[in-house]
């Protein structure tokens, strides 16, 4: 019964046999058979038909199973490639919204010219439906801070991020009278308990550079004045541009910021966003591929492992 498993999964996963068979490519009646000899061989029921399909403790226990199989069968297959003078096949990579434009256009171009038979296949997402993904072995990487740890997920360190302020002339005018004269003190590094009582854009909570500056203010004991939680950085800077508010930059983005000032210069204006090192913030957002511990990566993801950290390492520099 160990045949056409991935039925099973798919099955688990969309809950739905009309979903589940169109997306295998197969009848309603073929997959409805299938289940009813599987559940005939173990001799037990392993979904729930009301009010809805879901999994029975027994079919918990045989998705575990299967997964296992899927992930073994997997590491076959890689092994097998690896011996192979020819590069086949297909990697799930998965990346964040706000770093998918800067990485991709690139990664996307060099890695065709690098493995031409490989599809590369990106889903873009947020970290914690990245993490599930890997762990259900539906993505082979993804990219993501390191700071959330799981003993079933293996890492490749990329770079440590620095988190900084990011704030506009304008503002800088409205809320300093020492203005321009104070730049040259804040390009030391700034005390976020001058800001308070600015209005200020952050990323939702848990997310990692969310969760970075909520631990300096804890440490600080400061509370800022966060008018709007939004999870598309590119959105933080524009809003800035536009005076709305203050925000927050990790190293990856700060050539967004520097296009963002070139654009501004080619409208003819001189309210440029200004970045600002935080004073006493030592902790940084180390960033990497993360993986499924034990997967056996064929030499065409390792490959693309090694370009993804080459593309960040340019980052690293800003």
């Amino acid at each position: 019964m160990l045949n056409n498993y991935q039925y099973f999964l798919m099955l688990a996963k969309e809950l739905n046999i009309s979903n589940a068979s169109e997306k295998l490519f197969i009848s309603h009646q073929c997959l409805s058979k299938y289940l009813k000899n599987l559940e005939k061989y173990y001799g037990i029921a392993l979904f729930e038909r009301k009010p809805s399909l879901r999994l029975t403790p027994a079919g918990e226990a045989l998705l575990k199973s299967f997964k296992d199989i899927e992930f073994l069968e997997q590491n076959i297959k890689s092994e097998i490639e690896n011996l192979k003078s020819t590069e086949v096949g297909t990697v799930n990579l998965g990346i964040t919204e706000g770093r998918y434009p800067i990485i991709v256009p690139r990664l996307l171009k060099d890695y065709q010219e690098m493995c031409p038979h490989v599809h590369l296949n990106i889903i873009n997402t947020t970290t914690p439906r990245m993490r599930e993904m890997t762990l259900n072995n539906e993505l082979d990487l993804f990219l993501s801070g390191l700071n959330y740890s799981n003993p079933r997920l293996d890492s490749i360190k990329i770079m440590e991020e620095k988190l900084y302020l990011v704030i506009s002339d304008n503002l800088l005018k409205r809320y300093f009278h020492n203005y321009p004269e104070c730049i040259s003190d804040m390009e030391k590094g700034v005390d976020l308990s001058d800001f308070t009582e600015i209005p200020c854009i952050l990323n939702k909570i848990n997310f990692n550079s969310r969760s970075v500056i909520d631990r300096h203010l804890a440490r600080e004991g400061l509370t800022l004045n966060c008018i709007a939680e939004l999870t598309q950085p590119d959105m933080h800077y524009r809003l800035t541009a536009e005076d709305m508010a203050v925000s927050f930059c990790l190293t990856m983005y700060l050539d967004g910021i520097k296009h963002i000032n070139q654009l501004q210069k080619l409208q003819g204006s001189d309210n440029l966003l200004h970045v600002f090192p935080i004073r006493n913030l030592t902790e940084t957002n180390p960033l990497g591929i993360m993986y499924l511990r034990g997967k056996i990566l064929p030499s065409y993801t390792k490959k693309l492992c090694n370009l993804i950290k080459k593309i960040c390492k340019n980052y690293s520099k800003m």
